[in-house]
């Protein structure tokens, strides 16, 4: 609908307001120009992000922009905002369960300390650490959601640097074989140029 046939509506909708004078009369201009989805249970594809509270439909480009669209201004939190430019909690759960499989329970100790035995268990299993990988801006922030030691956490920054810097000798030192440097090295490396380690 233009401008000018809203405008037209809008005068058209306040003289009839003037000749009803009894009534109530509300009038919803977002609904005219069209700015937010309504709310529904589904959201369109084209909207596709549903604010939890007010239940508005937004686009994407719309997520972490700077101005909050949800009335709690949820589609701009830190940590929303730190997960949208991370590998996906399910991808990252996945990587993680995956070398507990082939390596046994106790194999993340070489990454994440000694909190890290019997397949995560202590830091809250797979799933709460990949949430924390995935929303953690930085590692002090990983850190401290799981309660990690200092020397863990300094550990774990050790690993960080040296595949930041290439130095696959330190992965290597740590038991990590030739077979899967590659793969953990690349899911490091995605972590690093989010800014995990700023």
């Amino acid at each position: 609908m233009s401008t000018c046939r809203v405008a037209a509506c809008v005068a058209a909708l306040a003289a009839m307001s003037c000749a009803l004078p009894h009534s109530v009369f509300a009038l919803d201009l977002n609904r005219l120009y069209g700015h937010h989805t309504k709310r529904s249970e589904y959201c369109h594809p084209y909207e596709p992000f549903k604010c939890p509270v007010d239940g508005n439909c937004i686009s994407i480009q719309y997520l972490c922009d700077g101005a909050p669209d949800c009335i709690d201004g949820y589609d701009e939190d830190s940590k929303l905002c730190t997960a949208a430019k991370r590998p996906p909690v399910e991808e990252t759960a996945s990587f993680l369960q995956s070398l507990l499989a082939s390596h046994g329970p106790n194999y993340l100790e070489k990454l994440f300390g000694s909190k890290a035995r019997d397949a995560l268990e202590p830091l809250g299993g797979v799933e709460k650490v990949a949430i924390a990988l995935s929303e953690s801006q930085t590692i002090e922030d990983f850190g401290a959601a799981l309660h990690l030691m200092r020397s863990d956490l300094e550990h774990l920054r050790s690993v960080f640097m040296a595949v930041e810097n290439g130095d696959l000798g330190m992965l290597k030192s740590l038991g990590i074989k030739d077979s899967e440097l590659g793969d953990v090295k690349f899911f490091l490396e995605k972590l690093v140029n989010t800014g995990f380690l700023d």
